[in-house]
């Protein structure tokens, strides 16, 4: 059979490149892994997030307003024993409030006047305070809760337990996984961390329609899950 001088040429080629491909090494025998880990702890304390805002046709009234809410929350802060240093209360805003009209073709703009803001954050240590902390402060129109941070007084320690965990878990995995294959695990050969959970966040905004006459319902605290993951490469034997 004859070739042409393209089909030679190609066939040449083909066979140079396979040729060319080095053996397996026992460097390169290797299984990738990915490891799992939880630990669940109850939260230590946590942080409340809130606005104080209200506008008024003036900047001055508006603040006065302001001022005055603060001043509530600060005394219901200290009736339930959390501390001057466990309270930020600095950062303060102001500005110009418009009413748009853009009904029938119009395009209107109507100045309402200036509104002023202060948002706190209160780190609460007594968790059993929780509900009426929420209660109280929500018997105030001017305050808008957005979020409650569940805290540990150690994370680090917490994530460092679930990250052990997820490499305990990454070497049982390619153990098992080597041996259904009648190989045997080697050395580590790298470790990569694949990142924690996120702290939850709890929205508040449902308790805003609380009512002065009804007792604070019981905020459920849950333990909460620390996650950790890490991909693990071993040597097969």
């Amino acid at each position: 059979m004859k070739l042409n001088t393209a089909s030679a040429a190609l066939l040449f080629s083909v066979c140079a490149l396979f040729s060319a491909q080095p053996a397996l090494a026992d460097d390169d025998r290797y299984i990738d892994v990915t490891g799992q880990g939880e630990v669940e702890a109850y939260p230590d304390y946590l942080q409340l997030n809130l606005t104080v805002s209200d506008t008024q046709p003036t900047a001055k009234a508006a603040k006065a307003k302001v001022d005055s809410a603060i001043n509530n929350v600060l005394t219901i802060s200290k009736k339930l024993g959390i501390k001057e240093d466990d309270i930020d209360a600095a950062h303060i805003s102001n500005q110009p409030v418009y009413e748009y009209d853009y009904s029938a073709g119009r395009n209107k703009r109507e100045y309402k006047g200036e509104q002023v803001s202060r948002n706190v954050s209160l780190t609460l240590r007594d968790m059993e305070q929780y509900s009426a902390l929420v209660h109280e402060l929500l018997q105030n129109s001017l305050v808008k809760i957005h979020n409650t941070e569940l805290l540990f007084n150690d994370r680090a320690a917490l994530e460092q337990q679930a990250m052990t965990l997820a490499l305990t878990n990454a070497r049982n995995k390619a153990r098992n996984m080597a041996k259904a294959l009648d190989n045997k695990l080697g050395k580590v050969l790298r470790i990569e961390e694949r990142g924690n959970g996120a702290q939850p966040m709890y929205e508040m905004r449902a308790m805003s329609m609380a009512k002065s006459d009804s007792a604070p319902a019981p905020m459920l605290i849950q333990k909460q899950s620390i996650n950790a993951s890490a991909g693990v490469r071993f040597e097969l034997k």
